[in-house]
């Protein structure tokens, strides 16, 4: 996978593991605002929401029945109590239940009780619940006194003139409940009221048929309950006022509905929060895992910039690079820029090796150079020693030890001249400012005369030398002059650089008719690696004038250079006490 299709990817897959995060937090904030609104519905109206729960919860361990600890707690705040009624009508479990409720039930008891045909000072709401097979009645009562104080109202209180009369017990029961009462005539007018406080004169003077019904069935709305009582003989209606239950007050007060906007606000508050949280975090992370490869690249380029070679190793105190394990692999937040990171080791590693070669450049430069001025020098010597003796008026030298000194001062004068064309010709190589003439020749023709002219030299005359011509016949465009030279430089290198009696094997093969290959093999000494990496450099070995073969220490140099116009390349193959191969290639285009 390339560098493109990673980075697609990874911020793909990244960007779908947020969305997951955002949906999981969004999805908790909706759920935890679910539960509280429920939990605010339970309070506000526990019958209508809160018992069905309540019955769902119900569990039976070790033959007992429990109940959510929770919504009992809800139940005690109502001020409600339980039974649990069992198919025989005996209450299984109970809750909070007062002294005055029976334990158990006939039949109709309970469904007169229900149903508020008898006296019973509790409201009563049923559910039925099955459970392990069995069928529960879940019984839950809430202190209500009104319907006995309906029922005592007309037997107990009249209206006579222009009062309101109580009698009985009926007065008692009213404080009970904090309640009061009126009286309305035919059309709805208030002829008077009972109980009455101060807070209460407030109460309309007047009720049409519209504000019984709203006022009795929405009660929250004016916060206060109302029933009605209708007298058939004088055609009047008694309403009795009555507070409203601790959840329908909180509920008329407006703490439901507060309660409900809070939830919202609350969530929403803490649901942005999260997502602020989330981001920061992601943004910390992102910086991380991203940012730092990118500064730490940087930072490397910084080091190379100022010749520091090596990647930056941060704060590792055993010199590790930063961006590798102990293992030596990546660590994981820089694989995504492995090929940027391999790019910088490679350059790194090229320029660690190219600093290598100008170091050894510069210190074979100086050798060379030093060995250049001693073979410049030592001709010179001889040429000005032998110009001295002749000049000298001591000795009259005769005519044939001037010729002899004349042929010495030439032999070194010409050795300097080579010199100084080798060094011109090696710069005109490798500027490509030089004309050569190329003209097809039979290349196995044309290797084997030059062999047979090299060891026509006395100093090779005894090299053991053997040429393998290929097979069929190669003709290759060579300018004859140069590619002869190329030959006997790498001929003389073989010969001069290993003991005596070392063999040459010059072979000339077709590779895979791609390419020809001239080699140039030897069972000598070998060279080491640092000699393979100098052995075409223009600064490396010097010569000896003394040899009887004066070279100039640029044959190999120029041997290369000749080869690269030959359209070709060379390459050395060797290890010391293994012997050296020379390898000339040439590129099938030009056969």
């Amino acid at each position: 996978m390339n560098v493109k299709k990673r980075f697609i990817f990874q911020y793909i897959r990244q960007l779908l593991f947020v969305g997951l995060l955002l949906l999981v937090l969004i999805l908790g904030t909706f759920t935890l605002t679910i539960v509280k609104l429920e939990r605010l519905d339970q309070e506000s109206d526990f019958i209508k929401s809160g018992l069905p729960v309540l019955a769902d919860s119900i569990t039976e361990h070790d033959g007992k029945i429990q109940f959510d600890p929770k919504l009992l707690a809800q139940v005690r705040k109502q001020g409600g109590w339980l039974q649990v009624i069992g198919k025989d009508g005996e209450a299984t479990a109970a809750y909070n239940t007062p002294a005055d409720v029976p334990g158990r039930y006939n039949p109709g008891e309970l469904m007169s009780y229900w149903k508020a045909e008898k006296d019973f000072p509790y409201g009563l709401y049923a559910w039925i619940q099955e459970l392990d097979g069995q069928s529960y009645t879940l019984l839950y009562g809430v202190k209500n006194d009104i319907p006995k104080l309906k029922r005592n109202l007309l037997q107990q209180v009249t209206w006579r003139a222009g009062k309101i009369e109580v009698n009985g017990t009926f007065k008692q029961e009213l404080n009970d409940t904090h309640g009061w009462i009126e009286v309305l005539d035919g059309n709805g007018k208030v002829l008077g009221g009972y109980g009455k406080t101060n807070e209460e004169d407030e109460a309309p003077d007047h009720y049409s048929v519209q504000d019984l019904m709203l006022r009795s069935q929405y009660p929250e709305r004016y916060g206060m309950q109302l029933f009605t009582v209708y007298d058939t003989e004088s055609g009047n209606t008694w309403i009795i006022h009555a507070p409203l239950s601790s959840s329908a007050a909180s509920s008329a007060n407006g703490d439901t509905y507060k309660g409900i906007i809070n939830v919202f606000i609350w969530n929403a508050a803490a649901l942005l929060v999260m997502v602020l949280l989330l981001f920061l975090l992601l943004a910390l992370w992102y910086g991380h895992r991203f940012g730092t490869p990118i500064l730490h690249m940087i930072d490397w380029l910084h080091h190379l910039a100022k010749g520091e070679l090596h990647e930056p190793t941060g704060r590792n105190p055993k010199g590790l690079p930063f961006s590798r394990k102990r293992s030596g692999r990546l660590k994981g937040r820089f694989r995504a820029h492995s090929e940027m990171i391999e790019s910088l080791a490679h350059l790194t590693g090229t320029l660690q090796k190219n600093e290598h070669i100008r170091k050894q450049l510069e210190t074979t430069r100086e050798d060379w150079i030093a060995g250049v001025s001693h073979d410049m020098k030592t001709p010179l010597s001889s040429i000005l020693g032998y110009a001295h003796l002749m000049e000298s008026r001591t000795y009259e030298w005769s005519q044939a030890e001037i010729r002899e000194f004349a042929a010495i001062m030439r032999e070194k004068s010409s050795y300097m001249d080579e010199m100084i064309n080798d060094l011109t010709l090696t710069y005109r190589l490798k500027n490509e400012a030089f004309a050569f003439e190329f003209i097809p020749t039979n290349m196995n023709e044309f290797i084997e005369q030059t062999i047979q002219k090299w060891k026509h030299h006395p100093q090779f005359a005894n090299v053991p030398i053997h040429f393998t011509a290929s097979e069929p016949s190669i003709i290759y465009p060579i300018d004859a002059k140069y590619f002869r030279r190329v030959l006997e430089n790498l001929l003389a290198n073989a010969a001069l650089h290993n003991p005596e009696g070392t063999w040459i094997n010059v072979s000339m093969v077709k590779d895979n008719g791609s390419h020809f290959v001239i080699r140039i093999q030897d069972n000598g000494v070998g060279i080491d690696e640092e000699t393979k990496q100098l052995l075409f450099e223009r600064y490396y070995r010097g010569t000896n004038t003394d040899e009887l073969m004066q070279g100039t220490g640029l044959g190999m140099a120029i041997s290369k250079q000749l080869v690269i116009q030959h359209q070709g390349q060379i390459e050395v193959q060797s290890q010391p006490g293994t012997g050296t191969t020379i390898s000339l290639i040439f590129r099938a285009a030009e056969l």
